[in-house]
Order: structure tokens, then sequence, then C-alpha cells
């Protein structure tokens, strides 16, 4: 059984997914020059570790 959250447990498989996918890429590619390179979706490299941007700030009104 997993010590993380369902979530965190989820979100752990997809990053373990992607990193072994890179890894078999790179071991396939090695040592040609060609950059190493996968297919994911953007649900399976959304790992929500960047904080959503701010919204922006309205602009104060002009007085003409």
């Amino acid at each position: 059984m997993s010590d993380f959250p369902p979530d965190e447990a989820r979100k752990r498989r997809a990053w373990q997914k992607i990193q072994r996918q890179l890894d078999e890429a790179l071991d396939a590619s090695f040592p040609a020059s060609d950059p190493v390179a996968i297919v994911t979706s953007h649900e399976e490299e959304d790992w929500g570790i960047e904080p959503a941007a701010p919204a922006p700030k309205p602009l104060p009104p002009r007085n003409s």
C-alpha cells in the first residue's frame, strides 16, 4: 500500500512513467546526436508543481 494520498500517488506514477520513457528513449538513441523525444499528453506533463500565475491587477482609472 502507498503512503501517498490517491492524487499524489497518481501524479507520482505518471512522473515515474515519463521518467522511464525518457530513460528508454535515451538508451535507444545513445550515442547518436539526435535529441531524446517522447510523446505525452498535456495531462501527463501537468505535475502541478508550478504555481499558477497570478491574475493581473486592474489598472487604476485615469484622470483626464
